[in-house]
């Protein structure tokens, strides 16, 4: 079988397992199968698969049918300019993350600079860090920061720092086990507050938890999803206690549900001055952004 003819018969099966976009998978799975690069992969179409080549695709290309994540499969992604390990049990960041991450930088402006000899670098606080996707790609856009990640997972925790070094952040990132969500866990507090903080925290209403894609339904954590009957059960938590957290006019960023914008407004106009939603490219409500009133401190 050449490579031409693997990758048409791996399209057909993705499609068959409702696989979408089944063109761009199937050369990352072939790619990984041959291990090469996608850009490689066509030096030579007519170039024979031998049998232990064939072997690897087809176990690859069964799981991917059992709806297992490409990224879970391939073990890594890129994710705005850095690369990220992703291992079972630690949530997998989406596009629409990396979007949060271009609304933060583009909100910062003229903070966007190199503070790295400064005696005061700024801070950013990553809640429920997951990869570390967030805090990693930011702090390699910002190489005067500094940042806390902090997941209640240890494994999350762990992978965060594994790639935070990986992409040259470990010693400007900090990664700490802890709980946004419950009052009495916050150990990255004497570390406040902080000038900015990011969370994708978890706002997939409970109810809906079943009908989610079986990518995200059967494979990330469920506590990475649940927000509760409402879907904003975290951002309460979150909300109700910025103020010891995000000093008078640093930044908030979230990631939340399309359907929630209002209602996050209301949860956070105590405590935010001009707070807005933004879309993300889909033109989908996605991102709440916002500065910390100085009456708050």
């Amino acid at each position: 079988m050449t490579r031409a003819e693997a990758l048409e018969r791996l399209r057909t099966r993705l499609r068959a397992a409702g696989i979408q976009p089944a063109n761009q998978e199937a050369e990352w799975l072939l790619a990984h199968a041959l291990e090469t690069s996608v850009s490689a992969l066509w030096k030579d179409k007519t170039a024979l698969l031998d049998p232990t080549q064939e072997d690897a695709l087809e176990a690859l290309t069964r799981r991917r049918e059992r709806r297992e994540p490409l990224q879970l499969i391939l073990g890594e992604m890129p994710f705005h300019h850095v690369t990220l390990q992703v291992e079972p049990g630690v949530f997998i960041p989406r596009p629409e993350t990396e979007e949060l991450v271009e609304a933060v930088l583009e909100a910062l402006g003229g903070d966007v600079v190199d503070r790295g000899r400064a005696p005061d670098p700024r801070r950013l606080l990553d809640l429920g860090t997951g990869t570390g996707a967030i805090a990693i790609a930011l702090l390699h856009a910002l190489p005067g920061w500094q940042g806390v990640a902090v997941d209640r997972s240890p494994l999350a925790v762990a992978l965060a720092a594994r790639n935070a070094h990986r992409n040259g952040v470990g010693e400007r990132l900090r990664t700490m086990i802890g709980d946004f969500t419950s009052p009495a866990s916050a150990p990255w507090e004497p570390d406040g507050p902080f000038d900015l903080v990011v969370s994708n925290p978890p706002y997939i209403r409970r109810g809906d938890i079943p009908g989610l894609m079986p990518e995200v339904r059967d494979h990330d954590p469920v506590e990475a999803l649940d927000g509760g009957p409402d879907g904003l059960d975290a951002l309460r938590q979150l909300a109700a206690r910025l103020t010891a957290w995000l000093r008078p006019g640093g930044h908030l960023a979230l990631e939340i549900g399309a359907d929630q914008a209002d209602t996050v407004l209301g949860i956070l106009s105590p405590h935010i001055q001009d707070a807005r939603i933004l879309p993300d490219r889909a033109g989908f409500p996605r991102i709440a952004i916002g500065i910390q009133r100085s009456g708050d401190a």
